[in-house]
C-alpha cells in the first residue's frame, strides 16, 4: 500500500489528534491556576472524499468553580451549544487531575493523571464523540 492509499484509509477511518492548554491564570485567584484556559478535541476525517477536520471547544464555566478540601474542579462548556460539557477536577494532596466529558447528558469518556502534559494528550486524545456540537472546516 503506498501512501497515499494509507493516507485514505487513515482519513475514512478517522484521525484524532491531542491538545495541551495553557493553564488558567486569574490575577489574585491562584487556585485556577491547576485549571485550564480552555480544552480543544478535534478529529479528521473525509466527508464525501474531501479531508474534513471537526473541533470543539470547550471554554470555562466560573459560575461552576468549586474547591472541596484539597480539590478543585469547574465544568466546562461547549462553544458550539448543545448539552456538551466536561468536568476537570485537580487534586493538589495527589497532584493529579480527572477529566469527564459529557455529550447529549451522557458521559462520552474520561482521563486522569499526574502530569499536566500526558493528562490533557490522553484527555483529548478522546476526539469528537456522535452527536458532540461542533465546527467543520475543510483541509487543504
Amino acid at each position: 500500500m503506498n501512501f497515499e492509499e494509507r493516507r485514505k484509509k487513515a482519513l475514512d477511518k478517522g484521525t484524532r489528534f491531542s491538545f495541551v492548554p495553557r493553564r488558567l491564570g486569574v490575577e489574585g485567584l491562584p487556585e485556577y491556576s491547576d485549571m485550564p484556559f480552555n480544552v480543544l478535541f478535534s478529529s479528521i476525517t473525509a466527508i464525501n472524499g474531501i479531508p474534513t477536520m471537526g473541533s470543539a471547544l470547550y471554554e470555562p464555566n466560573f459560575s461552576t468553580f468549586k474547591k472541596e478540601g484539597e480539590v478543585y474542579s469547574m465544568e466546562y462548556r461547549n462553544k458550539y451549544g448543545d448539552d456538551c460539557w466536561l468536568r476537570v477536577s485537580y487534586d493538589g494532596q495527589n497532584n493529579s487531575w480527572l477529566g469527564e466529558k459529557f455529550v447529549n447528558g451522557k458521559s462520552v469518556g474520561m482521563a486522569d493523571g499526574n502530569e499536566w502534559k500526558m493528562f490533557f494528550v490522553h484527555f483529548t486524545m478522546l476526539g469528537l464523540a456522535n452527536g458532540e456540537r461542533c465546527l467543520f472546516e475543510k483541509i487543504s
